[in-house]
């Protein structure tokens, strides 16, 4: 019988190994697309970033020469009106100066003044304060010669410039101007000779629901009248799109020059973290309950025992020693007291809390740590934790079974004056749950800082 037990356990062995191995692989190609992703993230976040702050500056960029285009057109569309007033003021004063006119007004002769106007047109003639001939543009420019005699004003004459589309085309022609420029004369948010609305936001400027970006002039003894120079934000944004398609490209060539950096690196870098996380763990663990071990557990009792000093808040320590564990090494083999040790370790560790900490103190003995705990509260968690271990059974490797006590020691910082008089504090109720007949938990509920020193 035993050789057929046998066959079957090494039956079973290369499976349960190969399962380890497989389950190890998924692990492992799991941690690689994880290290991937994440090196991916970490390098897509700049990318874009910088990708996002070029586009940013390229446009801005764009849109300040598009407003020293605009502001040189308005210039020239400005100067060019004004050249246009200074010929309309010309001809008011020629007219003015002619004796035909002058003795027209004179006599007050308004036949001759409308035959005159009728081969001047823009021009008005206003006899005293009546308008003799001329019709007025609604919106206009005008420069004006008033005619007197003896100091009395008997007449004005007034030359006018239209302002309306055909102005704002020729005053586009004269100034320098971009392929999609538009130049426009708007009075009171009123495009002049087509009435569609202007909405101005900055340096947005909205007409009949296309955005452009606009620059304006007023327009000299015109009250609301403006000059608008306009370049469409599609032409500012196509300007860009090369230069935008570029970047996308070199934030292509990154992703993929990052991503084969990470292929290539990316298993050396896993071995490399997966050593240095098994050192760390092996540091700080036991290797074989997986608690922490007696260095991790010291650092861990100073640190809490600082907080509790600081916060004012209680401090529990719980010792576990298991009863006559010897008899349990030396009837069944180390390897049952492996498996025992094993076993109430995962009892530990499922029995603290997340900010507990459970860890194998030294051979067969155990501490848990539990902080923000009174005594009352340490007991009954000893307490939980000494009958289940008393109700487990354990499995021996042999496939025999075994039950196994401890007894439970707890403690509180109370007045202690450091970290080891609670140790000894803690292992003091220990022994006295040995003394006690083993099997039960006993506290130290009151703290002799003096008696615990000397022992």
């Amino acid at each position: 019988m035993a050789p057929a037990a046998s066959a079957t356990t090494a039956g079973q062995a290369p499976p349960s190994g190969g399962q380890r191995r497989r389950t190890h692989g998924t692990i492992q190609r799991r941690s690689l697309l994880q290290l991937l992703a994440g090196v991916l993230v970490v390098g897509v976040i700049p990318v874009l970033a910088t990708v996002h702050i070029l586009d940013a500056n390229a446009l801005q960029n764009e849109r300040a020469r598009a407003d020293t285009a605009l502001r040189t057109q308005l210039q020239g569309a400005s100067q060019e009106l004004g050249r246009l007033a200074d010929d309309a003021s010309n001809r008011a004063d020629d007219l003015a100066r002619s004796p035909v006119l002058q003795r027209a007004f004179i006599a007050g002769d308004r036949a001759t003044i409308r035959r005159i106007a009728a081969g001047t047109p823009g021009a008005l003639f206003y006899l005293h304060r009546h308008l003799v001939a001329g019709k007025r543009p609604p919106d206009a420019l005008t420069r004006s010669i008033s005619l007197t005699v003896n100091g009395g004003r008997i007449g004005t004459v007034v030359a006018t410039i239209s302002l309306n589309g055909r102005l704002a085309e020729d005053l586009h022609k004269a100034a320098a101007h971009g392929r999609y420029d538009r130049l426009l004369v708007v009075r009171r948010n009123t495009v002049v000779g087509t009435g569609k609305r202007v909405e101005i936001h900055g340096r947005t400027v909205t007409v009949d629901g296309e955005r452009y970006r606009g620059l304006l002039s007023r327009v000299p003894n015109a009250v609301g009248i403006s000059l608008f120079a306009l370049r469409p934000e599609h032409a500012i944004n196509a300007s860009v799109h090369p230069y935008q398609q570029r970047m996308l490209y070199a934030a292509i060539g990154s992703f993929a020059l990052l991503f084969l950096v990470a292929l290539l690196f990316a298993r050396p870098i896993l071995h490399t973290l997966g050593d240095f996380r098994r050192v760390a763990s092996q540091a700080a663990t036991d290797g074989l309950t997986g608690l922490a071990n007696r260095r991790s557990f010291d650092d861990e009792l100073a640190l809490e025992w600082r907080r509790a000093e600081r916060v004012g808040d209680s401090l529990a320590l719980v010792l576990a020693d298991l009863d006559d564990f010897k008899s349990v090494n030396d009837g069944f083999g180390h390897q049952a007291g492996d498996a025992v040790l094993r076993r109430v370790g995962v009892i530990l560790d499922s029995g603290a809390r997340q900010v507990d900490l459970a860890a194998r103190y030294g051979g067969e003995e155990f501490a848990l740590l539990a902080p923000e705990t009174d005594l009352g509260g340490a007991t009954k968690l000893a307490e939980r934790l000494r009958a289940e271990l008393e109700a487990a059974t354990i499995v021996l490797p042999n496939g025999g079974e075994l039950q196994v006590t401890a007894s439970f020691g707890v403690a509180v910082k109370g007045d202690l004056d450091g970290p080891e008089q609670l140790v000894a504090a803690a292992d003091e109720a220990l022994y006295e749950a040995k003394r006690g007949g083993k099997n039960r938990v006993c506290a130290q509920p009151e703290s002799d800082p003096a008696a615990l020193a000397s022992a």
